[in-house]
């Protein structure tokens, strides 16, 4: 079996200019691990909602609530790098798993700014 060599990143948008890996609809689509929780320090309960005896990041209109969108620079940043959950930790840019969400939820982000981009209106 040949060794694996880095991810082929060429065509694949920087992490801060695309995001889509932080939305989803479904209030279990981050599992926090309790070695999460203890790294999410004293605002952990902020962030992390329970359903039973699992825990999840909190999602808030779509995406996780550690999501934020810088207007200057235009990138999607997480306010909770440093201590983001292993889940996050592990997804590496150009994978498998980050092909499949830019195409099953490339349009999410946009809406995300149309969103924004209404309520600055109002």
């Amino acid at each position: 079996m040949a060794a694996r060599g880095p991810l082929a990143t060429t065509d694949v948008p920087e992490c801060t200019s695309c995001g889509v890996c932080c939305f989803s609809e479904a209030k279990d689509y981050l599992p926090v691990l309790g070695v999460d929780y203890e790294r999410l320090g004293d605002d952990a309960a902020h962030w992390v909602e329970f359903d039973g005896h699992s825990a999840f990041m909190r999602m808030q209109d779509g995406h996780c609530a550690a999501l934020r969108y810088d207007e200057k620079d235009g990138r999607f940043l997480c306010s909770i790098y440093e201590r983001r959950p292993d889940v996050c930790r592990w997804l590496e840019r150009g994978s498998g798993y980050c092909a499949a969400d830019r195409v099953e939820k490339a349009d999410r982000p946009l809406i995300m700014l149309r969103k924004k981009s209404s309520q600055s209106l109002d």
